[in-house]
């Protein structure tokens, strides 16, 4: 069986990516069969994660998605109406099967 892969929204909830990155990270060191996908602005991702080391890059890619789904919109409407949202890049990456969850 292939490792583990689970793409994340990167740019979702309160705090966004100043959260999940360090949180990817961290569970990275939990599991080292685990590989993550960042899904989101590559720039900011990036400029995040080169504040950090001590984690094994070949595990963490990221994915880019030009569009952001605003906490006031609903994801029904934001999956139809921004298609390179990165709500819906991480999606697609599951149905494609790139990504496991």
């Amino acid at each position: 069986m292939s490792a583990p892969v689970i793409a994340i929204d990167a740019m979702s909830g309160d705090f966004g990516p100043h959260c999940i990155v360090p949180a990817s990270i961290a569970c990275l060191a939990q599991d080292p069969s685990l590989h993550l996908v960042l899904v989101g602005q590559a720039s900011l991702l990036e400029s995040l994660l080169a504040q950090h080391s001590g984690f094994d890059p070949a595990r963490l890619h990221i994915q880019h998605a030009s569009e952001v789904v605003g906490m006031d919109e609903r994801p029904t409407q934001a999956l139809r109406g921004k298609p390179d949202s990165s709500m819906r890049v991480a999606l697609d990456l599951v149905r494609q099967g790139h990504a496991q969850a």
